[in-house]
């Protein structure tokens, strides 16, 4: 019986990590990772189905023979994987579950992967590269670059969660992906080695297909060390991708450098660049995407670090005994890692210079194009105020000639009044100057005749002009006598 996977049935009323005998940092509150993974289940899981791939590689057989099966979700929660960790004839197993695309469920039930856990006795540090994963809608949710070990005498544990970027060959939009796997393995005395692949690529699980049949070459080994050798492949098949990447990114970063260092600020050659603002959100958003590489690029270099380390730790053999493969591929993975990251770097430098130089020829172009609006503006207002001013002169000598023509009015209305006046005294006497009267022995007095019809006229014609001038009053039997006529 061994310290880290036992030969008997994991009880089925447990639930990982509850109640499960396996490793996790003093202090950490084990009820505490259940509800967070009970919680984020619907994210991780599928409600049914799925199940897990199974690499098995016997002892008895070749280095490079593979035993392939699948398991579902429904059999580990019924039977468990007890029939493939039992006995000491198998060498490597290997437990792959895959999501049905990149940023998709695991293609396994809650229950069906705590049972691959505590049978594996996973230590609890490997959780948070399980969250990692799961229903996501961007790059940028839940990431976590992790890499934890664990030794002890009787073996080591070991997981991280790598990032990095592959070919989509989608055919449209940005070729390139991030992808991510999570690793976790088991190393045990006896050379039995058990691992665990989250979201493994068809390349990366060839590649560890490949590291297990090259083991033949690294006898010389000491047997903990050697169990770690098939991530060598999986650190080489996640950084084969960065020239290519640093390549493209650079491309895209050139197009903006000649916009930006061949523009001019006047814009008065027919050859100059037309800037546009969505220009300066491109390269923002090629900025953002430099910084995320860059962020890839440390957490794979954090986890070659404790990869290193953890060779360091299980490779006890005296110094100028160690295998030369082994240390030449880790100094020019590392150079490799550190090259890769100053390019990024330079490029991050560039992609932020160009940024500010665009930012500032934009907002000089603007700045003038605002200047030039504001002159021809202040010139319409000063040809509107002028033709104002002159709008003002002519209302005054248009308001002169009104007050001169009302005052003309009212001379006017002033005569028709008194010529009014001497309407009824002129009509009478001309009356009188007529043949009718011409007869003087009738004994009639013709002054006070001629007094008695004038006066009266001339008080209907006084009448008439009050009336003419005010009106009627309002109400009065008149003006309803006057208004029915009218109807």
């Amino acid at each position: 019986m061994h310290t880290f996977i036992f030969d008997e049935q994991t009880y089925q009323g447990d639930r990982y990590p509850v109640g499960i005998k396996c490793y996790a940092p003093i202090g950490e509150d084990l009820s505490l990772c259940d509800q967070k993974l009970r919680e984020e289940s619907l994210k991780l899981f599928q409600i049914s189905g799925g199940g897990t791939d199974i690499l098995r590689q016997d002892k008895a057989l070749s280095q490079t023979q593979f035993q392939r099966s699948f398991l579902t979700s429904e059999e580990i929660e019924e039977h468990g994987i007890l029939e493939h960790l039992r006995g000491d004839s198998w060498q490597h197993l290997v437990f792959i579950v895959r999501p049905t695309f990149s940023w998709s469920q695991l293609c396994i039930t809650e229950l069906a992967f705590r049972n691959l856990l505590a049978s594996l006795r996973v230590f609890t540090s490997f959780l948070p590269v399980v969250h990692a994963f799961g229903t996501k809608t961007s790059d940028k949710q839940r990431v976590r670059d992790l890499a934890f070990y664990r030794v002890l005498s009787s073996g080591y544990e070991f997981c991280y969660n790598i990032r990095y970027f592959e070919l989509n060959e989608r055919g449209r939009g940005n070729p390139w992906s991030l992808r991510q796997t999570g690793v976790y393995q088991k190393c045990l005395s006896n050379k039995q080695s058990a691992w665990l692949l989250l979201n493994s690529s068809n390349y990366i699980g060839d590649r560890i297909s490949a590291a297990f049949g090259n083991q033949n070459r690294l006898i010389d080994e000491s047997c903990k060390a050697s169990q770690l050798s098939p991530h060598l492949f999986i650190f080489s098949a996640a950084t084969r991708n960065w020239d290519l990447y640093v390549e493209n990114l650079r491309q895209k970063s050139t197009i903006f450098d000649e916009k930006a260092y061949s523009s001019r600020i006047d814009e008065t050659n027919l050859d100059d660049y037309e800037l546009l603002f969505s220009d300066v959100q491109e390269i923002m958003s090629l900025n953002e995407t430099i910084a995320l590489a860059s962020t890839v690029i440390q957490g794979q270099r954090h986890a070659f670090s404790e990869y290193s380390n953890l060779h360091a730790k299980l490779d006890k053999r005296k110094q100028g005994s160690h295998n030369c493969d082994t240390v030449s591929t880790l100094e020019m993975l590392k150079a490799e890692l550190q090259h890769h990251h100053e390019a990024m770097t330079i490029l991050a430098r560039t992609t932020s210079r160009t940024t500010q130089l665009l930012s500032a020829i934009l907002q000089t172009r603007a700045n003038d194009h605002l200047r030039a609006t504001t002159a021809t503006i202040r010139t319409d207002i000063t040809q509107i105020q002028l033709r104002l001013g002159q709008t003002c002169v002519d209302t005054s000598h248009l308001l002169q000639l009104s007050k001169q023509g009302h005052k003309d009015a009212v001379k006017i209305k002033t005569l028709g009044q008194v010529a009014t006046m001497f309407l009824p005294a002129s009509l009478t006497a001309s009356l009188f100057s007529s043949t009718v009267f011409s007869d003087s022995k009738n004994n009639i007095s013709y002054v006070a005749l001629y007094f008695g019809i004038t006066l009266p006229l001339l008080l209907a014609t006084l009448l008439l002009l009050v009336l003419l001038e005010k009106g009627l009053p309002r109400d009065t039997r008149l003006q309803r006598f006057f208004r029915d006529l009218i109807r």
